[in-house]
């Protein structure tokens, strides 16, 4: 049965499981419901709950700054229309909380009008979504790497103890929700998706199918950006997805055909902490 477990996680999910954990997946069949049958099989990878075996949820506020630094000479180019972010695959929801963070940041202290904006963030692990719409940490979601923007965290995550808990008012912009990338997301259209360090868990054969479904819903113009170590490999499907891939200051991202986003280009210097406590003390004074 084993087998029959790795060859449900790739045709449902589109992971190409390793075997160690497939194995874990067995084991927490046997203690949980003393049975492997298609019967229990398909409910567990009908719920999403399979996959917190067959996944690493590894992640952190800030993570891979390059792309948050990419994001930020992005920011003015949405001032007039606004920002449609979706965060793919996105675990426990530091990354979309991390993007609206940096919004936030901009409003205060560089846009002349605030820039309004909207983060959809999903993940097919209902457990980590629960977490993610909580919004509750242990003291490793805050690392060296991604450490340059801890000032852009700190009015949103209030310490307590050995956990970080982010301010009610930062969730405004962000829905969580459940979904399974083999099917298409939901009917809307985005400037930037994020989706890293998820496309080494799928199969070689389901990856373009994966792209595709994320390509569509990009506007023209949009943006793809996959984990620093991703890109090399996905380069032959994200062009067969209409993706054109593209170079700033040696950070590599997709753009699909057309006008909607411009090419990145440095606006401002990014905002500094001394810059944003000093914007924040006259706002209030």
């Amino acid at each position: 049965m084993t087998a029959n477990l790795g060859r449900e996680a790739e045709e449902r999910f589109g992971i190409k499981a390793d075997p160690d954990d497939v194995e874990k997946l067995r084991a927490y069949l046997w203690n949980a419901y003393g049975a492997e049958n298609q019967e229990i099989i398909n409910k567990i990878f009908s719920s999403g709950e399979a996959a917190g075996f067959l996944t690493v949820n590894e992640t952190y506020f800030f993570r891979e700054p390059a792309h948050f630094s990419l994001l930020w000479d992005m920011l003015p180019s949405f001032e007039k229309t606004g920002l449609r972010i979706c965060c793919a695959a996105v675990s426990t929801g530091c990354e979309a909380y991390s993007a609206a963070m940096m919004i936030e940041a901009y409003n205060k202290g560089v846009a002349p009008i605030p820039l309004s904006y909207h983060i959809d963030a999903f993940d097919i692990n209902h457990k980590v979504i629960e977490t993610a719409c909580r919004g509750v940490y242990g003291a490793r979601a805050l690392r060296e790497d991604g450490s340059c923007f801890r000032y852009m965290a700190d009015p949103y995550l209030k310490k307590t103890e050995n956990e970080y808990c982010v301010e009610q008012s930062l969730k405004k912009n962000i829905s969580f929700f459940v979904h399974n990338l083999m099917n298409e997301i939901p009917s809307k259209e985005y400037d930037i998706i994020f989706f890293r360090n998820a496309f080494i868990y799928f199969s070689q054969k389901n990856r373009g199918r994966i792209l595709f479904n994320l390509s569509k819903n990009l506007r023209e113009g949009g943006i793809l950006l996959l984990g620093v170590s991703e890109t090399a490999g996905a380069h032959n499907g994200c062009s067969a997805a209409g993706l054109e891939e593209k170079n700033r200051k040696d950070v590599f991202y997709f753009q699909k055909t057309g006008p909607r986003t411009p090419n990145p280009a440095p606006c401002s210097p990014l905002f500094t902490e001394t810059k944003f406590y000093n914007r924040i003390e006259s706002i209030g004074s």
